[in-house]
């Protein structure tokens, strides 16, 4: 019996600082949604008007028809209680990104005897990322360069996706593949800041993950052996796009 969430969703956790986000932006929703149906990510499942808790998954994401397609609830109880119902609230925790959202039923079916259903492309989800430094999203506006520079000679330029004091995110347009993505060595790393300030650093990939929409890669990774000046730099950028981030949302 499903009456309890899983661990790994729990709500509290003070090692890390939190901030909630409410993304509505289709692209923005699709890219944080589509690494959880890639991974297989199980996602908890609640209903209006019951304290039980039950698991599925992400199956489909369907962008032309504003649906999302989900596995059957698991236990089986679920399955009645969401037709009867229509509506549910899916959470789920995954690499530190805590996702939820509720969307109405458009329709179910089986396919060799296992049910799944096709449900509402939420019109917005709630996001909450969990990690000791957490990184900022850089805005089109204000664009940022970033060449990175493998051991074996190989250049690659792409734009600054999201960073904080820890590491960055670097987002490619994917022309063709990039042998960064799989590139598991140290690399030397160069960010362009909007006021011609330079950093070079020692960047260490830890993932990649390929979004169709806009067809391009985002790699990841993390900053190693910052100096002094290095660090406040790129705390300093951060301390600013938060401040435009909340001026923003003041408007």
């Amino acid at each position: 019996m499903a009456d309890h969430p899983p661990a790994n969703n729990a709500m509290a956790d003070t090692d890390y600082t939190q901030q909630y986000e409410t993304i509505t932006s289709t692209a923005r929703i699709s890219m944080v949604l589509r690494p959880l149906m890639e991974k297989h990510a199980i996602i908890t499942a609640t209903l209006p008007g019951s304290n039980r808790f039950f698991n599925t998954a992400l199956l489909s994401i369907d962008l032309q028809n504003f649906t999302i397609t989900i596995d059957g609830l698991h236990p089986p109880e679920g399955h009645t209680l969401f037709l009867k119902i229509g509506r549910l609230t899916l959470r789920t925790m995954y690499e530190g990104v805590e996702v939820s959202f509720t969307v109405n039923l458009k329709q179910s079916d089986s396919e060799n005897n296992m049910a799944f259903y096709v449900i509402d492309f939420p019109e917005s989800i709630r996001y909450l990322q969990r990690r000791n430094a957490f990184r900022v999203p850089v805005s089109a506006a204000k664009e940022v360069t970033v060449e990175i520079k493998t051991n074996d000679g190989k250049s690659f330029t792409g734009e600054l996706n999201d960073i904080s004091a820890g590491g960055m995110c670097v987002r490619f347009a994917k022309k063709k593949e990039l042998d960064l993505s799989s590139y598991t060595e140290e690399a030397e790393c160069c960010i362009y800041f909007p006021d011609k300030r330079k950093i070079c650093c020692v960047f260490k990939v830890c993932h990649s993950n390929y979004f169709e929409i806009n067809n391009s890669l985002h790699i990841g990774g993390s900053f190693e052996r910052l100096d002094k000046t290095q660090r406040r730099i790129i705390e300093r950028f951060v301390i600013e796009l938060q401040r435009l981030a909340r001026k923003r949302l003041a408007r």
